[in-house]
């Protein structure tokens, strides 16, 4: 395994899982439309993202596009845990006991 797959390849691949993981518990836990037009964008563009890698590291023609849609869904993510945490009230805590 070289260095370059490691870092231009697998790591992308490690991060797009986890985002697409994370924000699809978001949407669960807000189940607003916006959650779930937000994961599904990140959904797509995070597996078209490792489907790009996966070809890359079988000998395709190297591209940052995988890299393009992993920011752009990570910014995407951003986004919608900023509006989750900002639509928290005083009125609709709950405290789990």
């Amino acid at each position: 395994m070289d260095t370059d797959e490691l870092i231009w390849g697998y790591l992308p691949m490690v991060i797009a899982t986890i985002e697409i993981v994370w924000s699809l518990k978001l949407t669960i836990q807000k189940k607003s439309t916006y959650a779930l037009i937000a994961s599904f964008l990140i959904l797509a563009l995070n597996g078209l993202a490792v489907y790009i890698l996966i070809a890359i590291l079988n000998g395709g023609w190297p591209t940052y596009t995988p890299h393009l849609a992993i920011l752009i869904s990570t910014l995407l993510i951003v986004i919608q845990i900023i509006r989750q945490k900002k639509n928290k009230t005083f009125g609709n805590n709950v405290y789990k006991t």
